[in-house]
């Protein structure tokens, strides 16, 4: 049987050729070696290993991650690198400050799912990767998938023990998670892909829509748990490029997060949050995956160390969105962690001053020493200083005839354990760099509560907020005389009132403030948290400077035109001789609920 007709358009997953395929018993030119590869346990644990690399550097790359972010107006950058200018940008003239902001679209900026469009490679990313901003080859999940999919054709059809049994079910357990993992991201950015598994028949495989890809990821994230819990191990730190090291109690909680993650952030839009897409019953099971998640009792945070964009890296960190001199926090956001200073969008010309935040993530905006200050325009650290968030006096330092909306002060600067943009640390692509943190495990949580049983789980919900919102943020304590609200309260602001309508803020309005501050650079989360919100606008408006809008505005969810789902790749598409097909724009933004 030929190699090349089973790789089908997926590109990287090449490796998926060995599971479950009579080729193995024929010598064959492309693959003279894979019998004896399955036979070889350290080649085998270190291909199953290796699937989180693999799916780390995809689930954070600038063509996938990068533009979400970007086209969620959290973080901000108009540079075209992985085509996050074209993406995120709207369908006014560069040079147009005056139109209101209330009524910005997207209607030309549909998926490019075409083999003409250079911003193709976006809709590659996820599923089968491609070349990213060092002209480095980067696989994308279904190689992840690929990887975990034949350690466990070693382990469970040809018998392989590695090393001994425990050793052996520690790789099993984790490419079990790594096939979650994968089947998660396929689910939660296409309209449909291919569920494989390691007893997938290859040459007979068949599209499952969004919603059997979403119930077989969960399936796997739960048999991962079941397994982690049923042994007893600890993952090596090479694992992680001398990261952390996971007991199996820690792989259960990561499944659980991850399961969450999945079943929470799969409806498309804040319609889907309600039955039949989602019920009671789905948020209900929503807050049992979180209970037993990433949060629960001691915490677990799953990151990698980067090498310094070699085989370790997350682009989304150690490219641009997380280095104060290319990428930028969207003034959206950074308009809720100081309204008084931080005005949104950006008033050209003018620029936004120095912040002064009742929120510790931010507070003066100080960052660095006063070496800095002619590279990156900081002001130098004063005891003020935020945890997150830093201000630069190059306020415009984006291309002005891409957008003045771009333009922002404010940088994040959560993740550079150097305090100074060191190229030893995450300036340079080294240092950690976060996949999935404990944090969105409380969150979820707190908002499963919310949507299935508030009244009777006021108290956890407020210790689920307050855990980021006092204890990082020093902000005022939520507590249950603010009332439940709904998420279209839209999110609270650190001066504690509502960004939509200066109303008071409720507990849901404390919650989406909390999601907005928290997810910036953990993968793709901040754009499924805007994708399944309802869209809303500020009521109150003002005008800065020559005729910007502070106000009417849109300050949550995605402006009108940004697509909410993936199209299967031309690639795959053109394999198999099918129309090309695409979301957004003028197209539809979503493909239709299952």
């Amino acid at each position: 049987m030929s190699m090349n007709k089973l790789i089908r358009g997926l590109g990287a997953v090449s490796v998926l050729a060995v599971a479950g395929c009579h080729s193995l018993e024929i010598s064959n030119p492309n693959d003279p070696n894979a019998k004896t590869a399955l036979s070889d346990p350290s080649a085998v644990e270190a291909l199953g290993a290796g699937a989180l690399r693999v799916w780390g550097n995809a689930y954070t790359g600038l063509r996938s991650a990068g533009v979400l972010s970007v086209q969620a107006r959290t973080y901000s950058a108009s540079w075209n690198n992985g085509n996050m200018n074209f993406y995120s940008g709207i369908d006014i003239d560069p040079t147009d400050t005056t139109t209101s902001p209330d009524t910005w679209t997207r209607a030309t900026r549909s998926w490019q799912n075409d083999p003409a469009a250079a911003a193709r490679t976006s809709v590659d990313a996820f599923w089968s990767g491609g070349l990213d901003e060092s002209s480095t080859p980067r696989p994308g999940v279904y190689a992840a998938l690929s990887a975990a999919n034949t350690a466990l054709l070693a382990i469970r059809k040809n018998g392989l023990v590695v090393t001994d049994a425990a050793t052996t079910k520690r790789l099993e357990t984790f490419a079990v998670l790594m096939q979650g993992a994968a089947l998660m991201v396929i689910a939660l950015d296409y309209d449909k892909g291919y569920y494989v598994d390691e007893k997938s028949d290859l040459t007979a495989l068949v599209y499952n829509d969004r919603k059997a890809m979403r119930d077989s990821a969960i399936a796997r994230l739960k048999e991962a748990a079941a397994l982690a819990t049923a042994n007893t191990f600890t993952t090596p730190a090479s694992w992680t490029n001398n990261g952390p090291t996971f007991t199996n109690a820690q792989i259960a909680k990561i499944a659980n997060t991850m399961a969450a993650m999945t079943l929470a952030w799969y409806p498309r839009d804040s319609t889907e949050n309600h039955t039949p897409v989602m019920t009671a019953a789905d948020w209900t099971q929503v807050a049992t995956f979180a209970s037993n998640g990433m949060s629960s009792g001691s915490t677990v945070e799953l990151f990698f160390i980067g090498d310094g964009y070699n085989a370790w890296i997350s682009e989304l960190m150690g490219f641009g969105l997380e280095l104060i001199d290319t990428g930028r926090l969207s003034t959206r956001v950074a308009h809720f962690l100081d309204p008084a200073t931080q005005k949104d969008p950006y008033p050209l010309g003018i620029g936004n001053p120095r912040p002064n935040s009742a929120d510790k993530r931010l507070g003066d905006g100080s960052f660095g020493n006063s070496s800095m200050i002619s590279g990156f325009g900081n002001f130098p650290k004063t005891a003020n200083a935020g945890t997150d968030f830093a201000w630069s006096s190059q306020g415009e330092v984006f291309r002005p005839d891409r957008g003045y909306y771009h333009q922002s002060n404010l940088g994040h600067i959560r993740y550079d354990a150097s305090g100074v943009m060191s190229p030893t640390d995450i300036y340079g692509g080294f240092g950690k760099m976060p996949l999935i943190g404990s944090v969105i495990n409380d969150l979820l949580w707190a908002e499963a509560l919310l949507r299935s049983n508030a009244a009777a789980n006021l108290v956890t919900i407020t210790t689920l907020i307050n855990k980021t919102r006092v204890t990082r943020g020093g902000l005022p304590a939520a507590t249950v005389a603010d009332g439940i609200g709904s998420d279209f309260d839209g999110p609270c602001m650190s001066t504690g009132v509502r960004a939509m309508d200066g109303g008071p803020c409720t507990l849901w309005s404390k919650l989406l403030y909390e999601y907005e501050v928290e997810l910036l650079g953990l993968g793709p989360a901040p754009f499924y948290n805007q994708r399944h919100l309802p869209v809303l606008k500020a009521t109150a408006w003002e005008k800065v400077g020559s005729g910007i809008f502070n106000g009417p505005r849109y300050i949550q969810g995605l402006i009108p035109g940004t697509p909410r789902d993936m199209p299967v790749p031309y690639k795959e598409l053109g394999v198999k001789g099918e129309a090309l097909y695409t979301f957004g724009g003028a197209s539809p933004a979503k493909s239709p609920a299952p």
